[in-house]
């Protein structure tokens, strides 16, 4: 689902996306700036309610944070193991001391890769590569007096997002072809390993494929940088955008004050 936006009507599906990148902006900086996980968790809430009121079912939101999980449990194991050498010891299993300050940076660096992840899952879901690339290049547009290539910037950012279901869909295929050629995938975790390199080289191949298509159709279609090209979409900031911004900043800065 990342990557992948969904057309659902709903109340952040209509809003602009340039009003969600203020309150995204200051939530990012603030979470780099503060050591509370409390704050973490509020915000964790404040996000996953509204992906939940985005027309997203709970099963396909868990679902689709699975892989991300993986993550979170490498993360936790990692300073589990190798952090918080010289504090108390919160716990001792089988001769593996556990210290308290290696419990608070697995959870707390734990906790920001959810954040970021959830992030990311908002801004997708609620608003087409589009409109992401169009709000990214008009908030940044003051830049382009000082020679900042704000167009090409944007485009890159949406040929990025717009490349990930792609990449997804190659994947896939390659797979299920795999599969029909009588590769088995499963077994022990080495072995998925070793059959791995079957999907990665194929899909590898074929991102640079896609990639060089790009650039061809981008030539040939007369694509030069630096050149001011108009905008098919027509965003409106108006007073539902004004009244969200508003209060999400406030939102995020209460929550900041207070689990601070």
């Amino acid at each position: 689902m990342l990557g992948q936006y969904r057309p659902i009507d709903s109340y952040l599906h209509r809003l602009d996306a340039r009003a969600k990148l203020l309150p995204i902006v200051l939530v990012l900086t603030l979470a780099l700036l503060t050591d509370s996980i409390v704050f973490y968790g509020v915000i964790m809430m404040i996000l996953i309610a509204a992906l939940l009121t985005s027309g997203i079912r709970p099963r396909n939101l868990m679902r689709n944070f699975r892989p991300v999980i993986l993550l979170v449990v490498l993360t936790s194991a990692y300073h589990l193991v190798f952090s918080g050498g010289n504090s108390d010891v919160l716990v001792d299993i089988f001769g593996w001391s556990i210290t308290t300050e290696a419990a608070w940076l697995a959870g707390f660096y734990s906790m920001r890769l959810l954040l970021f992840v959830s992030i990311a899952f908002l801004m997708t879901l609620t608003n087409s590569p589009s409109e992401l690339a169009e709000a990214f290049s008009t908030s940044l547009r003051p830049l382009a007096r000082l020679r900042l290539p704000v167009l090409e910037l944007s485009m890159i950012l949406f040929m990025a997002i717009r490349f990930i279901p792609i990449l997804y869909e190659e994947f896939a295929a390659v797979r299920n072809a795999q599969i029909i050629r009588g590769v088995d995938f499963s077994g022990s975790a080495l072995s998925r390993l070793r059959k791995s390199s079957f999907i990665i080289i194929p899909v590898f191949v074929a991102a640079i494929q896609r990639a060089d298509d790009i650039a061809q159709a981008m030539q040939a279609r007369g694509y030069r940088c630096g050149r001011a090209r108009t905008s098919y979409l027509s965003s409106h900031f108006g007073r539902p955008e004004s009244l969200f911004c508003v209060g999400s900043v406030l939102l995020v800065l209460v929550a900041f004050v207070v689990t601070g």
